[in-house]
């Protein structure tokens, strides 16, 4: 068993897709014609975010630290670098264990929260 997907929300499901895309080289798997359209957008090895509209009836969600999603990265310098000049909104950057663990977070245009994160080693 492994992990599919997750799923986020969204006012205008096209443009965060498209900001995915666009940002974090993420690719459109699926899209659902619905109103609005739904989207699973997916890396290089299958992990996809499913993008879905906000419901009406929906409760407003704080975030902290609790709900984000995270991308590894192997070169944190570059990545954080390359999207910062892409237009991605960081936070101060977090360390643990004398730089093995580096942490950024970000907010995208929808206010879901998200991570890019180094380990030297794997979990």
């Amino acid at each position: 068993m492994r992990i599919e997907h997750f799923a986020i929300y969204a006012e205008n499901t096209i443009e965060l897709a498209d900001w995915y895309c666009e940002k974090f080289g993420l690719k459109v798997v699926f899209r659902n014609e619905q109103q609005p359209p739904v989207f699973f957008v997916a890396d290089e090895a299958g992990m996809s975010i499913e993008i879905i509209g906000r419901p009406p009836r929906a409760q407003p969600i704080d975030f902290g630290d609790v709900f984000h999603f995270a991308f590894i990265v192997d070169d944190f310098d570059a990545t954080v670098a390359e999207l910062t000049e892409k237009g991605v909104p960081f936070e101060d950057e977090i360390q643990f264990a004398d730089g093995a663990v580096r942490i950024c977070y970000f907010a995208d245009p929808a206010g879901n929260r998200g991570q890019v994160v180094y380990r030297s080693q794997p979990l």
